[in-house]
């Protein structure tokens, strides 16, 4: 295996275990773990690039993407079990449409962007970009809940962990993609922000808010 196959495997893993904590705190904190539209988002890029456009990046993130679908289907049960915790109270009785709504926004802006830059390098606008909005997304989850509900360094850390993997193996494909350059610094910036604020932020535990 080359090197860009191990970073590979390495941020599947790293990714993998951050998945699997989300579950974790999700079920333990009767609270979803991921963002909404990060949920729609990474499912929909999983199921495009495992049955849609598969072997984008070879054998190794084939493996990884089913795993991460796999795992992303539990998130998305876990979500509909707990979504009512933390679910804008005024948006409560349009969940459906708001969430059917998001694939149907997303899914487009997904095929689209491979359609413009083929799917190797369509594969990798969509996968930083959604993990760029997924930084934004995790700190304004934070900061809205103002505990670590729903939230912990597992999860944080996994993240920068896995990203970091995933924009040195990119880096190495090709290091003139300029865009792809200011997304990986600006992502690790954020993941390390998120990180520290979750370091910072008030415990949370089960009946803690009782």
């Amino acid at each position: 295996m080359s090197a860009q196959d191990w970073l590979g495997a390495g941020s599947g893993l790293a990714w993998s275990f951050t998945y699997v904590m989300i579950i974790y705190i999700s079920v333990r904190h009767k609270t979803y773990a991921m963002p909404m539209l990060a949920m729609v988002t990474n499912l929909s890029w999983e199921f495009l690039f495992t049955f849609v456009y598969p072997m984008v990046g070879g054998m190794v993130q084939e493996v990884v993407n089913v795993a991460w679908l796999a795992l992303d289907a539990v998130i998305v049960v876990t979500f509909l079990r707990f979504w009512r915790s933390d679910f804008p109270a005024t948006l409560q009785a349009w969940l459906w449409p708001v969430l059917l709504g998001s694939f149907v926004f997303v899914v487009p802006l997904l095929v689209t962007t491979v359609k413009l830059f083929g799917q190797d390098y369509g594969s990798a606008y969509t996968a930083f970009g959604d993990n760029l909005m997924m930084s934004v997304l995790f700190l304004t989850m934070l900061l809205r809940r103002g505990t670590t509900r729903g939230q912990s360094v597992w999860i944080a850390g996994g993240k920068l962990v896995g990203t970091a993997l995933a924009s040195v193996a990119q880096y190495l494909y090709d290091p003139r993609t300029v865009v792809l350059n200011v997304m990986y610094v600006e992502i690790f910036i954020l993941d390390a922000l998120y990180l520290h604020l979750v370091l910072k932020a008030p415990r949370w535990e089960p009946g803690s808010d009782r």
